[in-house]
């Protein structure tokens, strides 16, 4: 996919459709369906997310994984996973 100039890199996400468990840092936890994935991120639907917050994802035969929102619209957002260093 050609990404239009400004736009920040990112790579290639694929579609899916997981149902997974978020961990706020509140402590709440919401149901949610993944859409889309790759191993940077994921876009997540399902609740409303704030951008910048910190989440845990339990991703069925993955586990937890520690992410970012980096963008968020209602019932929806993109998140960044963090490598594991800065987990």
């Amino acid at each position: 996919m050609q990404r239009m100039q400004g736009w920040i890199g990112r790579k290639d996400r694929f579609p899916v459709a997981i149902d997974a468990i978020v961990h706020r840092a509140d402590g709440a936890t919401v149901s949610v369906r993944l859409t889309d994935f790759s191993e940077e991120g994921c876009r997540m639907e399902g609740d409303d997310f704030h951008i910048g917050e910190h989440v845990r994802i339990d991703v069925p035969k993955l586990g937890l994984v520690k992410a970012q929102v980096r963008w968020a619209l209602a019932g929806s957002a993109g998140t960044r996973f963090f490598p594991e260093a800065e987990a």
